[in-house]
């Protein structure tokens, strides 16, 4: 074999081992760069996507929250019924029945802690009275002295009532339960609240 054979193959050889070296080194930092990116957005995601903590301050709901809607009505104690313009819904009331005994001296307290600027009133109306009171209470709409009059019907339908209350404003009522076991209807009768501001005063 001659000499420039020989130089041929050894300058080929080096050639291709200089190609394999830096083809080597390519690899190399296109995999660290590939795996850093990698890891980068891995981290990425979870922080966005992964659990997030929970205010140390958030209360747990309490156990018996599930079952509050399935609870009887409150009875009439010692320190009366208090009831405020719904939490959920303020042109309702919160309580929207509760129980007292027969011809027993009861308190019921109405507080208007109203979310929304608005005057409200409690009425309660004699057994079985509840649809003549809601016709009693629209006819006030075209008085032109409902205002003055608490928007309050002249009805022989109401047994008590408070005074149009504004919010922050409460009034109680001390009375006497009807002897005659029954529901005892009861509602605000401020203009377009009468549909569902309403409950039942039950007598036992």
């Amino acid at each position: 074999m001659d000499s420039t054979h020989h130089d041929s193959i050894e300058k080929s050889g080096g050639f291709w081992n200089a190609f394999a070296l830096i083809l080597g080194i390519s690899l190399c930092v296109i995999s660290l760069v590939a795996g850093g990116a990698f890891i980068y957005g891995g981290l990425k995601y979870s922080r966005v996507n992964g659990p997030q903590p929970v205010a140390a301050n958030t209360p747990a709901a309490p156990a018996s929250a599930t079952a509050a809607s399935a609870a009887p009505a409150p009875a009439a104690s010692s320190g009366g019924i208090v009831i405020k313009p719904g939490a959920d819904n303020p042109l309702t009331y919160d309580i929207k029945s509760f129980t007292v005994k027969a011809g027993e001296k009861i308190k019921v307290t109405f507080n208007n802690q109203s979310a929304l600027p608005m005057p409200h009133n409690f009425i309660l109306g004699k057994l079985g009275s509840k649809d003549r009171l809601m016709v009693a209470v629209a006819a006030m709409i075209t008085d032109p002295n409902g205002m003055t009059k608490g928007y309050i019907p002249e009805s022989p339908d109401i047994i008590v009532h408070t005074k149009l209350l504004n919010p922050g404003q409460s009034e109680t009522l001390d009375f006497i339960a009807p002897v005659e076991k029954g529901d005892y209807p009861y509602l605000c009768s401020f203009p377009g609240h009468t549909m569902l501001m309403n409950g039942v005063m039950k007598v036992e």
